[in-house]
């Protein structure tokens, strides 16, 4: 599975209700032009592809790192401590890390 495929399944497994309230955009940055969004608004959570919006926190990291994330093979708090995730804020992550499954 991709970096882009994983995110797009988290998006897909988003309960509207974990989102009710919630006005945000999330940049994930994987490098090599392979930048992403997912926007949250008015009860939904959608994916678009390059970064659209500003962002309340962007995550950067390396693809195959970020899939060992998502698929539970790498645990993300240790990511971040070994400098594979980055955070521009670590505060709004923590807000919406369980409703994107990486808690």
């Amino acid at each position: 599975m991709s970096a882009k495929e994983s995110l797009e399944k988290i998006v897909s497994k988003i309960n509207p209700s974990q989102v009710e309230g919630i006005t945000t955009n999330l940049h994930f940055n994987f490098g090599g032009g392979a930048d992403y969004t997912i926007a949250v608004a008015d009860g939904k959570a959608e994916f678009k592809e390059g970064f659209h919006g500003e962002p309340e926190c962007v995550l950067t990291a390396d693809a195959d790192d970020f899939v060992k994330i998502t698929s539970g093979d790498m645990n993300p708090m240790m990511a971040v401590m070994m400098g594979k995730l980055k955070l521009s804020n670590a505060g709004a992550m923590m807000k919406y890390a369980g409703m994107l499954g990486l808690m």
